[in-house]
């Protein structure tokens, strides 16, 4: 049988280590205790339900970063990986949680002179092909000096023995993350964990609407952030404005989604557990729910779907929604994706895609609300509070602006579409790829009111108005619109008919004419 590494983030390196070696993962404190001890790499012990784990830096072993003791250097994703090792345990800190994988091939690591290193082995990571440096937890309990503690008052031996393998439907020998939400203890299988997030501070977004509350920023990225509780219909996680908690990142086959907890409380091995299936509860999201777990010495947890969550159509869009802090604002996108399994676009709109639906201009009664396919938006804004504004040559163009490091040219949609102008103070900018199924895409910003809500497509006109726009000419790509059917995700709301715009085209016929354009620019 082959060994599941639990993978854990040091430095610029992924590290693997034996998951039957893994006791728990827990958030690193701001300031670890002070032992009255000298060893290479250690930083002190931490306090974990009244029992002193001493807490070595990996990368302070190796000679790099080291610290005085007690100095933690708790980041916003450092973590503490605790190794149960012939009943002894140490503490690991590292700088985030990679999820699990089960390699193929292995190449052994060793010096000239035959001596063993704290690295092993090394592997291909079978899903990205990023190379893996897998820890040898022996050499890393025999280091010279290094205090380790005897297990104490734990018979249960979660991960005491035994090869815990990352089977995606939970199954005997599964991994599971153990957490708490307000007062419920849920969960999570670890295979579609990309990382714990110790600190999630969650601000508020254009995004939020149902369970989404919300992004956080994370290695340089904007995040949305979930709700577990309101997706599975057992209440809410209530949070107050810039309060912190805990999270994890889940992996969806476009991008992440934080899922926000109050605590994360252990790294366990299910084959040790009692499982006990759930009744048929009438709950509006019992597909999320999946089955009780009873682990020794920590109560009954019900454990989420996570299969189930990761084919959400709201979840699957949010997660194309990742926008980088620097460089460039790409189209979040897998290269050559049409999306996920189930939502291809065939470039007219199709019934169960998900729409951002909005008003192009505030008159009252008269909004005028159009749709478009949420994977045609790379990012949502707030009108900026600076920009360069175009004084003449280009009707629509109101300038331009900066944002996380691109240069992003700015329409007015309303006059593009010959319907009043409202006051910008209270609109939004939505920045759109103009070739969304690639990620070498210029980007477009183009100014809307109202953002209503993330809706589902339940009809679509079997006859289109389209131009097919073979010319590319903004006329043409302004011409094709498709008439939708529209209800609101997570509402019991009637359906409502819209237009579907095709942003991506009509801002790939934009933005040419900033270059053709010789006109002055003043700061606004």
């Amino acid at each position: 049988m082959n060994t599941t590494y639990g993978l854990f983030a040091s430095g610029d390196a992924c590290v693997g280590v034996p998951l039957a070696d893994v006791r728990e993962v827990t958030p690193c404190p701001d300031r670890l205790e002070v032992l009255p001890v000298t060893a290479p790499g250690l930083l002190g012990a931490v306090n974990l339900r009244g029992q002193v784990i001493p807490v070595l830096d990996l990368l302070a072993i190796e000679g790099r970063a080291e610290k005085p003791s007690g100095e933690a250097e708790s980041g916003p994703r450092r973590v503490i990986v605790v190794l149960l090792h012939e009943n002894q345990l140490l503490g690991l800190i590292v700088d985030g949680v990679h999820g699990v994988t089960r390699p193929g091939a292995m190449t052994r690591m060793g010096t000239s002179d035959g001596s063993d290193l704290l690295v092993s082995h090394t592997f291909a990571r079978p899903e990205t092909g990023n190379i893996v440096s897998v820890i040898d937890v022996d050499a890393m309990f025999a280091l010279p000096g290094v205090p380790v503690v005897r297990e104490e008052g734990r018979a249960d031996g979660v991960f005491a023995g035994g090869d815990p393998s990352a089977g995606s439907g939970g199954g005997a020998g599964a991994a599971m993350l153990l957490v708490r939400c307000a007062d419920h203890r849920l969960a999570i299988a670890i295979e579609s964990v990309h990382t714990i997030l110790p600190r999630v501070r969650v601000r508020n977004s254009p995004l939020r609407h149902g369970s989404c509350k919300g992004v956080t920023d994370y290695d340089g990225t904007e995040i949305p952030v979930f709700d577990p509780l309101e997706l599975a219909g057992l209440g809410t996680l209530s949070r107050t404005g810039g309060e912190e908690s805990e999270g994890v990142a889940i992996r969806f086959r476009d991008g992440l989604v934080v899922m926000m907890l109050s605590e994360v409380l252990e790294l366990i091995n299910v084959g040790a557990v009692e499982r006990f299936p759930l009744p048929a509860v009438q709950v509006p999201g019992r597909r999320y729910l999946d089955e009780v777990l009873r682990v020794p010495g920590h109560g009954d947890f019900l454990s989420l779907a996570v299969p189930a969550m990761l084919e959400h159509d709201d979840l699957k869009a949010l997660s194309r929604l990742n926008t980088p802090h620097e460089n460039t604002v790409p189209a979040q996108r897998s290269e050559g994706s049409g999306g996920a399994a189930g939502d291809s676009w065939d470039g007219a709109g199709a019934s169960g895609d998900t729409y951002l639906t909005f008003a192009v201009t505030r008159t009252g009664a008269k909004d005028k609300e159009f749709a478009v396919p949420l994977r045609e938006v790379v990012e949502i804004l707030e009108f900026p509070e600076r920009y360069s504004v175009l004084e003449a040559g280009h009707d629509q163009m109101l300038g331009l602006f900066t944002h996380r490091d691109t240069v992003v040219p700015l329409y007015r949609l309303s006059r593009l579409l010959g319907v009043p102008d409202s006051p910008l103070e209270s609109a939004y900018v939505l920045v759109v790829s103009t070739d969304p199924d690639s990620t070498s895409g210029q980007v477009a910003g183009l100014v809307v009111h109202g953002l209503r809500a993330i809706e589902r497509a339940v009809w679509q006109d079997p006859n289109p108005k389209r131009s097919g726009h073979p010319d590319g000419s903004l006329e043409a790509a302004l011409n094709d619109v498709t008439m939708l059917r529209v209800a609101a995700i997570g509402t019991a709301d009637e359906p409502r008919m819209l237009a579907r715009l095709d942003l991506s085209a009509i801002g790939a016929a934009l933005v040419p004419a900033l270059s053709s354009s010789s006109s002055t620019w003043v700061a606004a």
